[in-house]
């Protein structure tokens, strides 16, 4: 049965459940059923077009930027393990700036300290608050699908969409 047989039946098969069962529509939910199939394939048909053309950028100016980025990366911590001082590679008026181009290239370099002993407790103490938050999110998991089987109410916290390559 199509999306279009499905609206103006107003019954629909749903299958949430082990046993197939019919939900019965009202005209007022089958008229907002129809716009909000009418705006996913808007949207669908909007975002098709759009991937079709990241794709394509990405084939022609995406791959080559991110071989001269990564060759770039390369080449910068080459330099600083040279002990090159990359500072004078950063902020609004390094060498990196290209006024032709109307680009920058801002260089952000982030540091580890060597590890030494109060690093390493601290370090200890954070896994083990780590594994213990992660039981407390898995026991509020739980207690949440409990709260689900015994019919609480819940309330829409937010809705998004996402989208998918599928044949045709």
């Amino acid at each position: 049965m199509s999306g279009y047989q499905k609206l103006h039946s107003a019954t629909l098969l749903t299958a949430s459940k082990p046993y197939a069962t019919f939900v019965q529509y009202t005209p007022t939910q089958t008229m907002a059923l129809k716009k909000l199939i009418t705006q996913a394939r808007v949207a669908a048909s909007t975002w098709g077009e759009c991937d079709e053309a990241l794709a394509h950028v990405n084939e022609s100016f995406g791959a080559p930027f991110e071989a001269a980025r990564d060759n770039l990366n390369l080449m910068l911590f080459k330099a600083d393990e040279d002990e090159l001082d990359l500072t004078q590679l950063q902020g609004a008026e390094s060498e990196f700036r290209f006024r032709d181009l109307g680009a920058l290239v801002m260089v952000r370099v982030s540091r580890l300290p060597v590890p030494f002993k109060q690093l390493e407790t601290i370090d200890i103490r954070i896994e083990k608050l780590e594994r213990e938050l992660k039981l407390a999110k898995s026991s509020r998991k739980q207690l949440l699908e409990r709260a689900k089987i015994k019919g609480h109410q819940f309330v829409t916290e937010k809705i998004t969409t996402a989208y998918k390559r599928i044949t045709k």
